[in-house]
C-alpha cells in the first residue's frame, strides 16, 4: 500500500518520528529564513538553492511522516473492525432471537389450539386405569420470510448458483406473488392413564407410613385407529392480484416436509404436556383424598437416597399396619372412575370425603 506498512507502530518509533517530522519542519523554516536574511546571493541562485534544501529536506521527513501517518491509518482500522465486530455480533444475537422468538410463539399457539378442543376421560379399573382420548386439528399460516435465514427449515443452506436461478424462476415465473406456508395437520393422542399399584413401597418411620408411587402416571400408549379422510398437508402458497397458487417445487420440498414434522412434533410435546398436567391433577386429588382418612400417612415421590426399609404393596397387603390403607386406596381407585363418569362435561372432580 504504497509508503504503508502493515505492521503496528510501536511507542519508541512514534516518539522518534515526532522528533524528526519537528526537526525537519525546523530546518525548512531555517532554510527559508537564511536565504531572506543573506542579501548577497542573487535571486535566482538563491531561489534554487531554497529548493533544493527543501526537497532533501522533504525526502528526509518522508520515513518519520509515514509512521506518523501509518499510526493514524492502524487507529482507524482498529476502529473500523471493531465496529464491524460489534455489528455482526449485534446481527447474529438479533437472528437467534428472532428464531426464538418465532419457535416460542408457534409453540404457544400450538398449545392454545390443542387445549382448547374437548377430550374424552374415561376411567376403567385395572391397576386403577383412565383412558385418555383426544384428536383435532392443527392449522398454521405464516409468511415465508419468517424461515428464509433459518438453517433448520432448509432454505438458508441453498446458496449456490443453481439454487439462486431455480428460487428466482419459482418467485419470480412460475408463482409470483407473496409467499406463505399453511399447515394442517392431524393429530391424535390415546393412552392410558392411572396409578400402578404393583410400584407402591411403604416405610415405618415412627407412628407415620410413608407411600412411595401413589401417582398417576401414563402407562401406556394405545393403538389409534385413523381416518383416511383425515388432511394432512403442509403447502407453500403464492398470493397475487390474479390467483393464489401452491408451489409444489424441489426446490421448497425439504422446506415443507421439515416445517411439518417440527409443527407435528410440537403437538405432540403440547398434548404429552396435558397428559402430565391431568396426572398431576389428579394425583394431588388422590393424596389429599387419602390422607384426609389417613392422617398420619405422608409421600414422596423418589427414595434414591433414602435410608429408610421400604416394602412392596403388593407382597404385604396382609399386613396390619398397612391393611385399611391399601384397602381405600383401592375403593378411591373405584370412586374416582365411577365419578368422572358421572361428571357433566368441563366439570372436575373435587374430594371424595
Amino acid at each position: 500500500m504504497g509508503f504503508f506498512r502493515k505492521n503496528r507502530v510501536d511507542r519508541s518509533r512514534l516518539v522518534l518520528s515526532y522528533i524528526m517530522a519537528g526537526l525537519c519542519l525546523l530546518l525548512i523554516i531555517g532554510n527559508v529564513a537564511s536565504f531572506l536574511i543573506i542579501p548577497k546571493i542573487t535571486g535566482t541562485i538563491a531561489v534554487l538553492l531554497s529548493n533544493v534544501i527543501t526537497i532533501l529536506l522533504m525526502l528526509i521527513a518522508i520515513r518519520p511522516l509515514n509512521v506518523l501517518i501509518q499510526r493514524e491509518f492502524d487507529k482507524k482500522a482498529d476502529e473500523l473492525a471493531l465496529k464491524a465486530k460489534e455489528q455482526k455480533e449485534m446481527q447474529e444475537r438479533i437472528a437467534s432471537l428472532e428464531s426464538e422468538n418465532r419457535e416460542l410463539a408457534s409453540r404457544l399457539d400450538t398449545v392454545s389450539q390443542t387445549s382448547g378442543l374437548p377430550a374424552n376421560v374415561n376411567f376403567s379399573f385395572k391397576v386403577e386405569t383412565m383412558t385418555y382420548d383426544k384428536s383435532g386439528y392443527i392449522v398454521k399460516e405464516e409468511p415465508l420470510e419468517r424461515f428464509l435465514e433459518d438453517p433448520a427449515y432448509k432454505i438458508a443452506d441453498k446458496k449456490s448458483l443453481g439454487d439462486r436461478i431455480t428460487r428466482w424462476i419459482e418467485d419470480n415465473l412460475n408463482h409470483p406473488g407473496e409467499k406463505k406456508v399453511l399447515y394442517i395437520g392431524k393429530y391424535y393422542i390415546k393412552a392410558s392413564i392411572g396409578i400402578d399399584f404393583t410400584k407402591v413401597k411403604f416405610s415405618l418411620s415412627g407412628d407415620s407410613i410413608v407411600l412411595f408411587g401413589v401417582r398417576f402416571t401414563k402407562l401406556n400408549d394405545l393403538a389409534i385407529n385413523r381416518s383416511e379422510d383425515d388432511v394432512n398437508h403442509c403447502w407453500l402458497l403464492s398470493d397475487n392480484e390474479f390467483e393464489t397458487t401452491i408451489n409444489r417445487s424441489d426446490f421448497y420440498r425439504e422446506f415443507t416436509e421439515e416445517y411439518a414434522r417440527l409443527r407435528a412434533q410440537e403437538a405432540d410435546a403440547a398434548l404429552e404436556e396435558e397428559v402430565d398436567s391431568l396426572c398431576s391433577h389428579y394425583t394431588a386429588v388422590f393424596r389429599e383424598n387419602l390422607t384426609q382418612r389417613f392422617p398420619s400417612v405422608t409421600f414422596c415421590d423418589t427414595i434414591d437416597d433414602s435410608t429408610a426399609s421400604w416394602f412392596s404393596l403388593k407382597d404385604h397387603l396382609n399386613d396390619g399396619r398397612i391393611l385399611g390403607i391399601a384397602s381405600n386406596m383401592f375403593l378411591m381407585a373405584d370412586i374416582m372412575s365411577d365419578s368422572l363418569k358421572q361428571l357433566p362435561a368441563g366439570k372436575d372432580l373435587g374430594s371424595l370425603s
